[in-house]
């Protein structure tokens, strides 16, 4: 009696393992989840919460070639979207018109920066495109 309840233990047992291995989520789909989320946290320029989203797909979803790559992709786009808004800043303080020399020229050197963050993002942006392909599964 003893063995055949072991039995019918160890056959549930591993008809149980069978079940949560043939039910484990496609790492594409779940990298397109972490991918949607970090868009909408984009849309609403809370570029902390997009960025998480981006290392939780990095570091959840290693197997995830192509949520991945669209990954970089929108990481740049999110880098590009900070930057832009971090320029818009610089130029209200650089249109400022009552500051002394000293705060003009640390204005003016800030600004210079963000134009140029701007453009490296754009071009990264621009370079990541042109690599990107479509891996199979």
């Amino acid at each position: 009696m003893r063995t055949t309840l072991f039995l019918l233990i160890l056959a549930a047992a591993m008809i149980s393992c069978g079940e949560r291995q043939a039910t484990a989520p496609d790492p594409e789909v779940e990298g397109q989840q972490w991918l949607s989320k970090a868009r909408t946290a984009l849309s609403d320029s809370d570029f902390v919460a997009a960025r998480s989203c981006i290392d939780s797909l990095r570091n959840r979803c290693a197997e995830a070639l192509n949520a991945r790559e669209q990954g970089i992709l929108l990481l740049d786009s999110i880098e590009l979207a900070e930057a832009h808004r971090q320029l818009a800043d610089a130029q209200k303080a650089a249109a400022q018109q009552d500051l002394d020399i000293y705060a003009r020229d640390s204005v003016d050197t800030h600004l210079d920066r963000m134009v140029t963050k701007v453009r490296f993002f754009e071009k990264k942006l621009e370079h990541d495109i042109a690599g990107f392909s479509h891996h199979e599964q």
